[in-house]
């Protein structure tokens, strides 16, 4: 991966108020937004996307930018993986949606062998570290760990960032943050 490079990073679908209802209202234009941010990013020169393939966020910004490349033939999406075998404990759903991205990406990344406890939060960080800017979607007041703590090391690497709230759908953006 050379060049400028955009990341996603999220909540998983049970922090929203609409869960895993794809047909809410709110998941709906919550999407919608995503699709703009995922295209300005990409039209201001960022041809290459990773995402954690997470179910929420990751997901849905990664199907965004399968779509794109329907239309923008020089996008790059690649997939990372926290550890092989992520999926062996997940719904049939998840796994499908999960193949389509693997299938049709740039490459798979996996970032351990094994699970562990921090297999998740290495992820994050290989997702960063490799990130000039990180497309978020981050409602404070969630009492997610992990999107948490992979803003935190956003700031900390002074990575651009954007951020998308997703009650309000308001996009905050930072150049580089100081803590």
């Amino acid at each position: 991966m050379k060049g400028n490079v955009c990341s996603f990073i999220g909540h998983r679908p049970d922090k929203f108020n609409f869960q895993y209802d794809e047909t809410h209202l709110d998941f709906i234009l919550l999407k919608a937004k995503l699709i703009i941010e995922i295209e300005k990013i990409y039209l201001s020169g960022i041809k290459i996307f990773l995402t954690g393939c997470a179910l929420g966020v990751d997901m849905w910004c990664g199907e965004i930018v399968l779509k794109l490349k329907e239309k923008y033939n020089d996008i790059e999406l690649y997939c990372v993986l926290a550890f092989k075998n992520q999926t062996k404990n997940c719904s049939s759903d998840y796994k499908k949606r999960l193949e389509i991205l693997l299938k049709n990406s740039n490459g798979v990344y996996y970032t351990q062998e094994k699970y562990s406890k921090t297999c998740y939060f290495i992820r994050n960080n290989f997702l960063v570290d490799r990130s000039t800017v990180i497309l978020e979607v981050y409602n404070k007041d969630s009492n997610s760990v992990g999107a948490k703590k992979a803003l935190n090391y956003a700031i900390k690497s002074k990575k651009e960032i954007i951020l998308l709230e997703p009650n309000t759908l308001e996009i905050y953006k930072t150049l580089v943050l100081e803590l």
